[in-house]
């Protein structure tokens, strides 16, 4: 998403982009949406030596090089080829990498979980192997490029520990939320809540994310059934779809919470503010090691109460008791207290609420991105010629 934003916004604000991509379902080579032009590799599976990204990928950017003057090759990824980079130097012109967050961050909450649950050591071996095979075959991009752009100060200070990345080079730009898609909206709250059988009493939890143990889905569940012992006009909505959908279905009817949890499967962009407006509260109880969860900026863009876990990229959106409440990484007694607080205090939900859109509007918006990143670029040229 990150990618799509600031590649429509660096069109918008008059600058040529060209994307050089993975296959496309549907078999396109080339086409033009929105002014950016678009090239599929097909046969490809992006970051996969296996699926012949480094030749594709390095082939594609000589032969557009031919016919085109590149000021600036970014990636959304360090999974750069060495071909790619030599023929990027080739041209002196810069390469900026632009990173959610190094693989380590994976292999920390991967870890994580194992340690929480005590299960799925078994796991850790291929995971390990997975780390380093991209840590050594991939990431040293980080290294090599003029330039790293991260979404957040933690993520920055985990790739420069562990890339060993000079702070001269490394960058910070937050992600950010559509503010005109995202925002409060009181019919699409009326509708949805309708379509969903909701009734007025009802106060709505709203988790959306990718269905994982990591994003913390099965906690919010037991959560649940603390919070219904003292407000049972409660109900929990999940959006989204992931490896661990069967397993929450299964651990809401192992609970008996069958009648206070709705599942809606995959929202697509247009249908995820219904929801958001529709919700109450917006928790993500993750054990990862987020970036800067698009999730988050989107629910404050839509001025509701935000709690999250405190970790990663995310203490770089909330203060814990401005525009959110915070909580130490699976601590479910922690999360039940949380929820029951704004519950009980609407006037301090509220206040958050506001905070939050307000927050989003000044600091994360699209245009904010954008602006800060092309800076970015423009000071990389600038090194690049002098």
């Amino acid at each position: 998403m990150h990618g799509k934003l600031l590649c429509e916004r660096l069109v918008e604000m008059g600058h040529n982009v060209t994307i050089i991509s993975t296959n496309h379902p549907e078999k396109t080579e080339f086409e033009e949406r929105k002014g950016i032009k678009l090239y599929y590799l097909q046969d490809t599976t992006f970051g996969s030596k296996r699926g012949g990204w480094k030749t594709a990928s390095t082939k594609k950017f000589i032969e557009l090089g031919k016919i085109n003057h590149f000021d600036i090759v970014f990636s959304m990824s360090a999974s750069i080829s060495r071909g790619l980079i030599a023929a990027v130097r080739k041209r002196k012109s810069p390469l900026i990498v632009i990173s959610e967050g190094p693989e380590i961050t994976f292999l920390i909450s991967e870890v994580n979980q194992v340690l929480y649950h005590g299960s799925g050591f078994r796991n850790l071996t291929k995971i390990f192997l997975a780390f380093l095979y991209y840590y050594f075959f991939w990431e040293f991009a980080f290294r090599k490029c003029d330039a790293v752009i991260t979404v957040s100060r933690e993520m920055a200070n985990t790739i420069k520990k562990w890339h060993f990345v000079g702070k001269e080079k490394i960058f910070t730009v937050n992600n950010c939320a559509e503010t005109n898609r995202f925002y409060p909206d009181q019919t699409q709250r009326e509708r949805t809540r309708k379509e969903l059988a909701i009734t007025d009493k009802e106060k709505v939890l709203l988790f959306f994310s990718s269905i994982t143990k990591q994003k913390g889905a099965h906690l919010l569940i037991k959560a649940l059934q603390g919070i219904l012992k003292t407000n049972d006009q409660v109900k929990l909505m999940i959006v989204g779809d992931g490896d661990y959908l069967s397993g929450a279905k299964q651990l809401v009817k192992l609970l008996g919470l069958e009648t206070h949890v709705i599942f809606t499967g995959f929202a697509s962009r247009e249908k995820a503010p219904h929801y958001i407006n529709a919700s109450d509260i917006f928790i993500l109880p993750t054990l990862r090691m987020e970036g800067m969860p698009f999730s988050v900026l989107e629910a404050m863009a839509c001025q509701k109460p935000v709690i999250a876990s405190r970790i990663g990229g995310i203490i770089s959106i909330i203060d814990d008791g401005v525009e959110g409440l915070l909580i130490p990484p699976g601590n479910i007694p922690e999360l039940i207290k949380k929820i029951l607080f704004l519950l009980n205090n609407k006037n301090f939900a509220d206040k958050l609420a506001t905070n939050a859109r307000e927050k989003i509007i000044q600091k994360f918006s699209v245009d904010n991105m954008a602006e800060e990143t092309v800076k970015i670029f423009e000071s990389a040229i600038t090194r690049k010629n002098e």
